[in-house]
């Protein structure tokens, strides 16, 4: 997983940490993560309202390009009040 300048690596823990705040806003559960050279499948179950009060979940299966993950890891750093990361 390369930073936006395509020439250094990300920090995994970073990364993840922002991956994981979007699943969980997301609630998903059950989920299976693999990197790819494009960034980062996720497999998961999300709950769907179904009729009345009852909920079931669906299969969600999401790519996280490496560019998905820039915009994330910078609102993840906003949300912390550490600034840009690229400062």
């Amino acid at each position: 997983m390369l930073d936006h300048t395509g020439r250094h690596r990300e920090r995994y823990e970073d990364a993840f940490r922002a991956i994981g705040h979007y699943l969980d806003e997301q609630h998903f559960t059950h989920i299976a993560l693999i990197e790819t050279p494009e960034g980062f499948l996720i497999k998961g179950y999300v709950p769907v309202a179904s009729s009345g009060e009852s909920f079931h979940t669906v299969s969600q299966t999401y790519l996280f390009t490496n560019e998905d993950i820039d915009v994330l890891l910078e609102q993840a750093y906003a949300r912390r009040g550490a600034g840009s990361r690229r400062r």
